[in-house]
């Protein structure tokens, strides 16, 4: 059985770590191959909205230190430089994807795992669900952007007592913190994921990828500058197939079928 499963239908592409006797720790090879996909959907017009989750008791735990065949790469300082520059490259497609990512966190994230979640654009998660910093407990710093997500979701200070302690939260602190989209019986999880990734499938996708890409500079840019990319980004929306639609729907009053071109 492949490490990693995906499946295209009703234009949702569904991602599913697939290693549950490891609680889905990840292999270089699974990251490697994730941003490849990421990338492949952001192209593929049948896909128009993206889920990732895991099978078994565990959403993530990160990277997987033993490894296929050992981790050679832990042996040095340089070895360890070049894998977070391979785990950067996954958070980087996902971050850009123009297509709305949701994960569903179906257990524990831990260290990547959590960081692989906070690289997605919603995360709906299982009662059961734990989110855990866990680096510093190895001796290691956040990779896969979590110094760059968490901060801006949880401020510098929870952050920093997140991270430098490796303690575990629960997924109802993680909501009240604003970690996460929303929370759900576990038995739930993949139904409740599928239909706000429906939902998302059916709406304007190329507009749904430009706010994403303005909500993400915002984080970087000043009030002028982003006023600018407003005016580029309105431009390009005005020229797609659901701009005309949304305004047609709205004159002959009814709802709108958006195509995602």
């Amino acid at each position: 059985m492949a490490d990693t499963l995906y499946d295209v239908k009703d234009g949702i592409a569904i991602i599913t770590l697939n290693r549950p006797e490891k609680l889905n720790s990840v292999t270089m090879a699974q990251l490697e191959e994730l941003a490849q996909k990421a990338n492949e959907f952001e192209q593929d017009d049948a896909v128009r909205a993206i889920i990732i989750t895991g099978t078994g008791k565990g959403f993530s735990t990160g990277a997987d230190l033993g490894g296929a065949g050992g981790r050679p790469d832990m042996t040095t300082g340089l070895g360890m430089k070049l894998s977070a520059h391979a785990y950067g490259r996954i958070c980087f497609a996902l971050a850009n994807c123009e297509k709305p990512i949701i994960a569903a966190v179906n257990g524990v994230a831990a260290g990547a795992g959590f960081n692989l979640a906070l690289s997605c654009d919603i995360i709906i998660a299982a009662k059961s669900a734990r989110f855990i910093q866990i680096f510093v407990r190895r001796g290691l710093i956040p990779d896969l952007g979590g110094t760059y997500f968490l901060p801006r979701l949880v401020g510098l200070a929870k952050a920093k007592e997140l991270m430098f302690t490796g303690d575990p939260i629960s997924a109802e602190e993680a909501l009240k913190l604003g970690l996460i989209n929303r929370i759900v019986d576990d038995a739930d999880l993949m139904t409740e994921a599928t239909a706000f990734a429906k939902r998302l499938a059916n709406g304007a996708t190329r507009s749904i990828g430009m706010i994403k890409h303005m909500l993400n500079r915002s984080l970087n840019t000043d009030l002028a500058t982003q006023l600018e990319f407003e005016s580029a980004y309105q431009g390009l929306a005005a020229t797609t197939d659901d701009f005309k639609e949304g305004v047609y729907s709205f004159l002959e009053k009814r709802d709108p079928h958006f195509t995602g071109k």
